[in-house]
């Protein structure tokens, strides 16, 4: 990696008090390479804030954000990385516990200037994502060799590493999936079409404690908006004439066997009406995005 390359972590919350008293100390202790911390506060009412206010005493590299209206995940992450000085920027959720020199194996990735990213490995549950293209859908799976670095079809929006300049080209996530969901799958394939290159690594670990955000809402509605995101980064990101064919063949099929799914394209197609085409710079296709993964 070139040694000018300052680095940036950042940390998003909304209502994490509980999580960042333990996770907070931890990231600052193990990013030793970071030029700064940034922890955005997306408008908490929990006392998120004032604890970090008191943890800046005992670190100069913690600054803090404070929204004063819920931003949502993309919006406050992006505007995160607008306010990072870093050239690589380390996305972090409040419920993320990275081991020590987390950041030392995945930084030498970036001497390849076609990275864009590296996704960390997260304890116990070692994976990297493979996606395909099957019954007229996007699909993905983990990939199963957990021993050595791979591609990876995205990058986790709450643990990973990013090119600042990459990601502010491709105008960071895309807000139509707020409030969660899908903006980091979405974010890589724009990545992969643009040209760039996804790694995951398998010696950058984290502990991942699951108390996201999707915790604080109902099931049903965080299930509707999830298979809305899904249908939206198809329609959004797929333009081969004929894999689009074969998805509206099996929409029609899903109304059929599943008259509910009605409502999930009546709300992606209302979304589609209310957001810009999405930032991407097409260099790859379809097809040729799906092979690379066909030979992991």
């Amino acid at each position: 990696m070139n040694k000018n390359l300052t680095i940036s972590v950042i940390i998003t919350n909304w209502n994490g008090l509980r999580l960042i008293k333990k996770s907070l100390p931890k990231i600052l202790e193990n990013s030793p390479e970071a030029k700064e911390v940034i922890f955005s506060d997306d408008a908490s009412n929990d006392g998120s804030v004032l604890f970090v206010k008191k943890l800046q005493r005992t670190d100069y590299r913690l600054k803090l954000i404070v929204h004063q209206h819920n931003q949502g995940f993309a919006r406050n992450t992006n505007y995160a990385v607008k306010k990072a000085v870093g050239d690589l920027v380390v996305l972090l959720n409040s419920d993320i516990h990275p081991h020590p020199h987390y950041l030392k194996a995945a930084i030498v990735h970036f001497s390849d200037p076609q990275v864009f990213g590296v996704g960390f490995a997260e304890h116990h549950k070692e994976n990297w994502a493979r996606i395909f293209w099957k019954e007229g859908t996007l699909q993905y799976e983990p990939g199963i060799d957990i021993k050595k670095s791979h591609i990876t079809a995205w990058l986790s929006g709450g643990s990973s590493i990013i090119r600042k300049e990459y990601f502010l080209k491709l105008d960071g996530f895309d807000e139509i999936y707020s409030p969660f969901y899908s903006e980091d799958l979405d974010l890589g394939y724009r990545a992969w079409k643009s040209g760039y290159k996804l790694l995951w690594e398998p010696a950058s670990i984290v502990d991942h404690q699951h108390e996201a955000t999707t915790s604080k809402f109902p099931k049903s509605y965080v299930e509707s908006v999830k298979e809305r995101n899904r249908l939206l980064v198809v329609w959004r990101n797929i333009t081969d004439p004929s894999l689009l064919s074969k998805n509206r063949l099996s929409l029609f099929y899903r109304t059929i066997f599943g008259p509910n799914y009605i409502k999930v394209i009546s709300a992606a197609s209302h979304r589609l009406k209310q957001f810009p085409k999405p930032i991407v710079f097409p260099v790859r296709t379809d097809r040729e995005i799906f092979d690379f993964f066909k030979k992991q």
